[in-house]
């Protein structure tokens, strides 16, 4: 399912993305990923909202089966906090940015989120039988990276960020950040997939081992 998660918003985010800069450019890097589901201006905000829709909640069955299949109990708080990140993807979707004040709150929400459960997992790399590998703690640091660079960009009186500078409109830290903090995000999910088929098969044949001795 995380996999799916990264397939749809891919998918999603991409085709929304070359419909509003009409091909492409690095000048798309430019563009800030929540202006996609605007319905008054983007012309392919309805994929888009419903594609974060689909992720989010791939991404909340995915995290059911990180609680399931790890036992301790810091990889279920990573799968609970992977949850509420899942949650606010949806909640993201069903509010774009045309109900801009929800959509502000939701937003915060992401990040925070995206932030604590990316701290989490640079604990959890760290533990023995580890949810993590060394792909998916390059890709958290990326995103820890980035969601602090939005903390510090964040006004804190609107829940929302500064506008790009008129004067320099090809160097947008915002736009730049949200899509770093995008794209560490759908690959975090990608490297988590192939993770978890490793340690469900392993699951597997240790009961059926113990199955055969029985």
């Amino acid at each position: 399912m995380s996999l799916a998660t990264a397939v749809i918003c891919s998918f999603g985010v991409g085709s929304a993305l070359l419909a509003e800069a009409g091909g492409i450019s690095v000048d798309i890097l430019m563009i800030r990923p929540d202006t996609l589901g605007d319905y008054m201006n983007s012309p392919l905000a309805v994929v888009f909202n419903l594609s974060l829709l689909a992720g989010g909640s791939c991404l909340l069955l995915s995290m059911v089966a990180v609680f399931h299949t790890y036992q301790d109990g810091l990889s279920r708080y990573l799968a609970m906090m992977g949850g509420i990140v899942g949650a606010s993807i949806i909640l993201m979707g069903v509010f774009p940015i045309n109900f801009l004040d929800i959509h502000r709150k939701v937003s915060t929400l992401y990040l925070f989120s995206s932030i604590v459960l990316h701290c989490v997992c640079v604990l959890d790399y760290f533990k023995p039988g580890s949810t993590m590998n060394k792909r998916m703690l390059a890709f958290t640091i990326m995103a820890l990276i980035s969601g602090g660079l939005l903390l510090q960009l964040l006004d804190w009186n609107l829940l929302d960020f500064p506008e790009c500078s008129t004067y320099m409109p090809q160097y947008c830290g915002v736009s730049l950040a949200m899509w770093s903090l995008t794209q560490a995000n759908i690959l975090w999910c990608v490297c988590l997939s192939f993770h978890m088929m490793k340690a469900i098969k392993t699951q597997q044949k240790v009961v059926y081992k113990w199955l055969e001795n029985y």
